[in-house]
């Protein structure tokens, strides 16, 4: 967790991060009496998609102020102890696992591992990221050139300090895993969508920034209150692509 926001953080992540649409979740056909896991569930965004497809739903989440907001999004969600690395379930127990803007965070090798271990033959693995895919409109162009003026460079912290792209991910590292792995070639395809989130939840956004929850409140609070004060419009759309790679265990 940020070492400045804290417990604070996951309710920044909830307000502000996007969801992910339907069919990214569709695009890989499972029977809805499939158990499916979701490991690195956060706050349940993707959670929240899953429950009403899939007969049973566990999720993993090893941070426990995530596991609170999981919890109250996803009551009907049976929580499992653990990470990527180490699931505390039975052998070939699930039929899919799925991990949204998660998979890049992981030790990928020991990940596969486990997900090969706890899934049946020729169980599906799922892996989603969100990325920027146009202008947010109204512009934020102004809260955007602040942040980069105050912000680290990219290459200090692994990702776009005003967004979701991982530079791990984009550079496609987080691949190579496979080519060792139990697993079929990727597949791949790409979901359009549109997240409208108010004026607060887009400040809640870059307060989801892990630079922006790493410094302390004295740091914090104000720089979110400049950025307040260079968004004014009530709403506001933001384009996203989903990335989808799907595969399966031999």
């Amino acid at each position: 967790m940020p070492t400045g926001s804290l417990d604070r953080w996951p309710d920044d992540y909830e307000r502000g991060r996007p969801g992910w649409p339907p069919g990214a979740v569709e695009l890989v056909r499972l029977p809805a009496s499939a158990t499916v896991l979701e490991v690195g569930a956060g706050t349940g965004k993707l959670t929240r998609l899953l429950i009403p497809r899939f007969d049973r739903v566990l999720a993993v989440e090893p941070a426990e102020e995530m596991r609170r907001l999981l919890l109250a999004n996803c009551p009907e969600t049976e929580v499992v102890v653990g990470s990527a690395e180490q699931i505390a379930l039975a052998d070939a127990c699930v039929d899919a696992v799925f991990a949204a803007e998660a998979f890049h965070k992981f030790d990928d090798a020991h990940a596969l591992a486990e997900f090969a271990r706890v899934l049946r033959r020729r169980g599906t693995l799922v892996l989603m990221w969100n990325v920027p895919a146009g202008p947010t409109k109204p512009s934020i162009a102004a809260a955007e050139e602040f942040l980069s003026a105050r912000g680290p460079a990219r290459g200090e912290v692994g990702y776009d300090p005003l967004d979701l792209c991982s530079t791990r991910f984009e550079s496609g590292e987080w691949r190579r895993a496979f080519a060792e792995s139990p697993f079929e070639e990727l597949r791949e395809a790409r979901v359009l969508h549109t997240q409208t989130v108010g004026r607060e939840g887009l400040v809640a956004f870059f307060a989801s920034m892990g630079w922006i929850g790493d410094l302390p409140d004295a740091e914090r609070l104000p720089l979110l209150d400049e950025v307040r004060s260079l968004v004014d419009a009530d709403e506001y759309l933001r384009p996203w692509e989903t990335r989808v790679y799907w595969t399966w265990l031999v």
